[in-house]
């Protein structure tokens, strides 16, 4: 069975976006990712599209903040989120797609340890918007997000 979330990493590179839902459980500290208009009105990619891989990118301090707001909105108590590394690669039509990790506290107030995430940067340089794609959860969840980061030319570290 083929991921959603690699149709949406092509979506993205083609059209923009798509949508993740992690797993529940008493381990993840954020909610299920869902996508909000205009983002969830965005096609399928076409079958058989690969992953464009960028070149790697400075994210600016407004972009950091965006990835921060766009995360943190997922998480189960936003306060306490707590970031690692953030990278980003842009591709040939100028998408940028953004990896990192994240913790947080879940429904039991502990903190769970760093999950991976990735997601794209939409809006304008003025006022970027980071649209969170997935939350690692899982191993098999992890497993896909740190390709999908990879396959998009952002490293998983520096």
């Amino acid at each position: 069975m083929r991921s959603p979330v690699r149709s949406i990493i092509c979506a993205m590179a083609f059209a923009c976006v798509g949508a993740c839902v992690s797993d529940a459980g008493q381990h993840i500290a954020h909610n299920p990712v869902s996508l909000v208009p205009p983002y969830s009105e965005l096609p399928p990619a076409p079958a058989g599209m690969s992953i464009e891989a960028g070149t790697k990118v400075t994210l600016d301090a407004r972009q950091q903040e965006a990835v921060v707001a766009g995360v943190s909105k997922w998480m189960k108590t936003p306060a306490s989120t707590r970031f690692g590394i953030m990278n980003g690669a842009r591709n040939s039509r100028g998408t940028i797609t953004v990896c990192g990790e994240v913790d947080g506290r879940n429904g039991n107030g502990a903190y769970v340890g760093m999950k991976p995430y990735v997601g794209v940067m939409m809006g304008t340089p003025a006022a970027p918007e980071f649209v969170v794609v997935g939350i690692a959860a899982s191993e098999r969840e992890r497993a896909e997000v740190v390709s999908l980061c990879r396959e998009s030319g952002v490293s998983a570290s520096s």
